[in-house]
């Protein structure tokens, strides 16, 4: 693994590299969930050793400084020249959360490269009125006692362990409340309606069966809108990357070896 910082007029990014750019499978990118980091796919990646993958940390989260504006375009920036900056041209986009909605607007914006999509526990947009009730707990308690209290509620399944909220808090965006806040309203503002026409790759849309953040009817939304299969996980919340890896693994392997067998 290389994990290298990319330095960019608007700010630096910091990526992880694994494997060889000349590998004889296409590369894959793994877009991570919001208020997470890159590091949140480290049990999914070794899965895909055969292949060279792209890990960034997004503006604003993890290693990667926060910036005064944030939006999927931006975002979404920020993994192409992640992307490029290892010489890759296509590649698999694989994205949990608000990864899944910057992944589908990559394919659409980059329908050349984006060789298919696997959107987890994505939606087209926002449709949970709790993302207020969660920015207003911030009033009234520090960003590390935000994060305590509503990774567990929102984001994991009623079946995850006491390992598993360590690792999720563990992985917490590190910035202040005023970051965190426009991360947030950006994430909530996230709209790829008027995106989903442009998509011509495959795409398959995966939701944990007790995912709160991203409910199942959304992911069926989402799911319908690309015309793409749309898969329950069960037992599971809204980071099927950090609750059941290995589901995740077959998942992921079953959407490409049917996105390569089209090829």
């Amino acid at each position: 693994m290389r994990r290298l910082t990319i330095k960019r007029p608007v700010g630096p990014i910091a990526v992880s590299y694994h494997g060889e750019a000349d590998a004889s499978r296409p590369p894959i990118l793994f877009v991570h969930p919001i208020n997470l980091k890159g590091g949140a796919w480290a049990e999914i990646v070794p899965a895909f050793a055969d292949r060279f993958t792209i890990v960034p940390d997004m503006r604003g989260f993890g290693d990667s400084p926060p910036a005064e504006q944030y939006d999927l375009a931006r975002w979404a920036q920020d993994c192409i020249d992640a992307v490029d900056r290892a010489g890759i041209d296509r590649f698999h986009a694989i994205g949990g959360s608000l990864g899944g909605a910057i992944s589908v607007y990559l394919a659409a914006a980059e329908p050349k490269r984006v060789l298919s999509v696997v959107a987890v526990g994505s939606q087209l947009y926002s449709q949970d009125p709790d993302n207020a009730a969660v920015l207003a707990t911030l009033e009234h308690h520090t960003v590390d006692e935000m994060f305590e209290l509503i990774l567990p509620k929102y984001a994991l399944g009623p079946n995850a362990s006491a390992e598993v909220v360590a690792k999720t808090i563990a992985l917490r965006n590190p910035n202040e409340k005023d970051d965190i806040r426009r991360v947030w309203r950006a994430a909530c503002a996230a709209d790829i309606r008027a995106h989903v026409a442009s998509v011509s790759c495959p795409v398959t849309v995966l939701t944990g069966e007790f995912d709160l953040t991203c409910p199942l009817a959304a992911g069926a939304e989402m799911a319908a809108a690309l015309r793409a299969p749309h898969v329950l996980l069960p037992g599971i919340g809204h980071l099927p990357m950090l609750e059941d890896p290995p589901a995740l693994i077959a998942a992921i392997k079953a959407h490409l070896a049917h996105a390569e067998s089209r090829r």
